[in-house]
């Protein structure tokens, strides 16, 4: 059984408060996939310290990166620029104001959380934070994706037996009775829990899912290279496909059910 960390240790040992998620079993896991062609236009939402975006541009790709914590994208937009890549950080909630990418990465907060859970910082709660459930903002990724795949693209996105399963089976659902597919195609079992990454593509010409729509709009750094345009707008949609029913169990970390804090020193 999980217990619940008290402020003090979500803040860590030293009494920092982190503001970036570093990379941890989830991120790696994701990782092989960043390894695309010389020019294919790659987009990470959310992408934390941004490790699969420096990847995909040490590979050649233009590179977009997404992120609401403005700490975690000056990092990234640093050290790309150290190596010369061809990488745009652009804040923005999932991929708000974006156009299409061949491939999108994304590693999205999964932990179910109930709102007195949250954490005390507010971007480590981001990075954190994924409902009741543990899939609303995977719900919302869902949602938008049709919107940001080019034709013949694909995303890979990390998802956790942590997450409510009825959830993850709609989600799933609702994707295949859009015209999408999707596969498993890496896993990682660890201590009470099981990381998958789900590869979704679009097999014709997808609907949108249900899923609640984003508020907000983007906030660029610098205009994203590699021909992206302006996301096309789109009528309201029904409900999310995420029910908000608690998961029976809590993690005490993203990327491993125990032995790890909620909340970890930046990096």
């Amino acid at each position: 059984m999980h217990r619940i960390r008290t402020p003090a240790e979500r803040r860590g040992s030293r009494g920092e408060t982190p503001s970036v998620y570093p990379p941890r079993e989830d991120s790696f896991l994701l990782l092989p996939f960043a390894a695309v062609a010389p020019g294919t236009r790659v987009l990470e939402v959310g992408a934390g310290s941004g490790i699969a975006a420096i990847a995909a541009g040490r590979a050649g790709a233009r590179v977009v990166a997404t992120d609401r914590n403005p700490r975690a994208l000056a990092r990234l937009r640093e050290a790309a620029r150290s190596e010369g890549l061809d990488l745009d950080c652009v804040r923005t909630d999932l991929a708000r104001g974006l156009g299409r990418f061949d491939r999108v990465l994304a590693n999205p907060p999964y932990l179910p959380t109930q709102p007195e859970e949250r954490d005390p910082d507010p971007w480590t709660s981001l990075a954190l934070d994924g409902g009741p459930d543990g899939c609303r903002v995977l719900a919302r990724l869902f949602h938008d994706l049709p919107d940001h795949l080019a034709p013949r693209g694909e995303a890979y996105v990390v998802v956790s037996t942590v997450q409510d399963a009825s959830a993850l089976v709609g989600l799933a659902d609702a994707w295949r009775a859009a015209g999408g597919r999707r596969s498993v195609v890496a896993s990682r079992s660890l201590e009470g829990e099981r990381l998958d990454v789900w590869r979704l593509d679009v097999a014709d010409r997808i609907g949108r899912a249900p899923t609640r729509r984003a508020n907000g709009g983007a906030r660029r750094s610098r205009g994203p290279r590699g021909g992206t345009s302006p996301r096309p707008r789109t009528p309201p949609t029904n409900r999310s496909a995420s029910s908000p029913v608690p998961a029976p169990g809590r993690a005490l970390a993203r990327g491993a059910a125990s032995g790890r804090r909620r909340s970890l020193p930046g990096s």
